[in-house]
């Protein structure tokens, strides 16, 4: 087989660039062209791609890589240090697609951005030779090389109008209907020529790989698939680690049902006496793991369950009020995931007297990332986030003041604070005291119902496809992870 067919859940969005990426769809796409410095292996760990090796200087703040100059965009042109530089000062330049820069939250550190707006240059890169980058930051950034993994962070050239990267395979036509993918002829393999994506709804998924639509569905973590842990079954799946947080995202801003903090706090604590005992619908089980905290359990700032629960229910004396302001003012909730995980919240949340307005319901991805980015027009946008789970600054991304997908919706000052001071430590002994005060603000500021994880979930025909387990990647979307039987 020459040819790859994918499904994917959503719509991944018009532009496929790694500078303006800022949704998990776009990134899960755009990794199989564009390769940053390092990425992101199992259990957190930090793996070459881009850059051969690297070195660190002792406080911290200088990063020093050595290039794999070997490596060849799609046009023949070789990667050196020069693209790193040149691909993050025309990326961080760019206006936005969301509320930041997708670039912003890691070069916002980096020495000379305050006088980026003017000399359109970061004094704080720097190439020392052909394949020697080095990047200075102006402070202590113990979390450096997490958030250079990514897309967004990769290097690319522009050639007669398209953006190349030196991946397996080359993005050459992107439609509101699917994505066409060829393989890099400056790559060995990938093992196919030619991929396929098409947006696949999670109702409609199985039948697309029964019917030989699709070989293999993405991101399936809202879909139903039977039997597919069987082995016995044409239907294959691997799960994944928890990757995306499931959060009912509450619009706070000044003229919004939830700019009072009381009704935030009433919700949460509303939400977890509704949901956090219950046993999940049949088709959540084997995705979902409910937690209302922002770090898994293993992860330095989470904090004992009896801590958490006795900050969550500090908004029960106020849930009468809150229920009463809706039945005045109906609240609008939103989303861009499957309706059966949102009927599943307005359901339970009914049963206790929250009314809903009519505008609630699904909305697709663009106009849930314009929601969420730009527009602010719902109070409760039920939605997934992908951040790293290694190191607990990844949530920063989403709650940090210039994180790459922050929202003005969501800002919450000591949060956003404490996330910044937490950037600054270096001693190792201090991360999880430190962090644990991130857990406890945000659980009394409410930037966001936390509900819990979603587990990331690969499915495909086993009869047509093979899938590489050893994943290189913590959450893998890579479609040379797949080899033809």
């Amino acid at each position: 087989m020459k040819a790859l067919k994918i499904g994917f859940p959503e719509h991944w969005g018009e532009n496929l660039s790694p500078s303006l990426q800022h949704t998990i769809y776009a990134d899960a796409i755009m990794a199989n062209e564009y390769e940053a410095l390092v990425t992101i292996g199992p259990a957190g760990s930090i793996r070459p791609l881009a850059a051969k090796s690297w070195t660190v200087s002792p406080d911290k703040r200088i990063f020093t890589f050595k290039i794999d100059t070997n490596k060849k965009f799609s046009n023949g042109q070789r990667l050196t240090a020069q693209t790193f530089k040149d691909s993050w000062e025309y990326g961080l330049d760019l206006p936005p697609k969301s509320a930041n820069s997708s670039l912003q939250d890691i070069l916002y550190k980096v020495v000379g951005y305050e006088d980026f707006a003017r000399t359109k240059k970061l004094r704080g890169l720097r190439v020392i030779d052909e394949e020697t980058f080095e990047v200075e930051f102006q402070n202590p950034f113990r979390a450096a090389l997490t958030n250079l993994a990514g897309s967004r962070m990769a290097a690319f050239v522009i050639d007669n109008g398209k953006t190349l990267g030196t991946g397996p395979y080359v993005i050459v036509e992107n439609t509101s209907e699917n994505v066409t993918l060829v393989a890099n002829p400056m790559r060995e393999g990938p093992y196919f020529q030619k991929v396929t994506v098409e947006v696949i709804k999670p109702d409609s998924s199985q039948s697309a790989l029964d019917s030989d639509r699709i070989d293999a569905y993405g991101m399936a973590e809202q879909a139903d698939f039977k039997n597919c842990l069987d082995e016995s079954s044409t239907i294959g799946c691997f799960a994944g680690n928890e990757s995306r947080h499931v959060v009912l995202a509450l619009n706070s801003r000044p003229d919004r049902f939830f700019r009072k903090k009381e009704h935030r706090l009433a919700l949460q604590a509303l939400v977890y006496k509704v949901f956090m005992k219950m046993d999940l619908p049949e088709t959540m089980k084997l995705k979902t793991v409910l937690d209302p905290q922002i770090f898994l359990p293993m992860q330095a700032g989470h904090i004992e369950n009896e801590e958490a629960m006795a900050i969550i229910e500090k908004g029960e004396p106020f849930i009468a009020d809150f229920v009463k302001d809706t039945e005045r003012r109906p609240v609008t909730i939103t989303a861009g995931t499957s309706d059966i995980l949102l009927n599943w919240i307005k359901d339970g949340l009914s049963a206790h007297g929250v009314k809903f307005s009519e505008q609630s319901g699904i909305i697709t991805m663009k106009e849930l990332a314009e929601t969420y980015y730009k527009k602010w027009n719902t109070d409760i946008l039920l939605m997934t986030m992908s951040v790293a789970s290694g190191d607990p600054d990844g949530i920063y991304h989403v709650l940090g003041e210039n994180g790459a997908i922050s929202s003005p919706m969501l800002f919450k000052k000591e949060t956003s604070g404490l996330l910044e001071e937490g950037r600054r430590i270096l001693d190792s002994e201090k991360i999880a005291e430190h962090y644990q005060k991130v857990t406890k603000a945000a659980l009394a500021e409410v930037p966001f119902v936390h509900l819990g994880y979603l587990k990331t979930l690969m499915v495909y025909r086993r009869d047509k496809v093979q899938l590489d387990k050893t994943f290189k990647q913590r959450e893998d979307s890579r479609f040379s992870s797949f080899q033809p039987l």
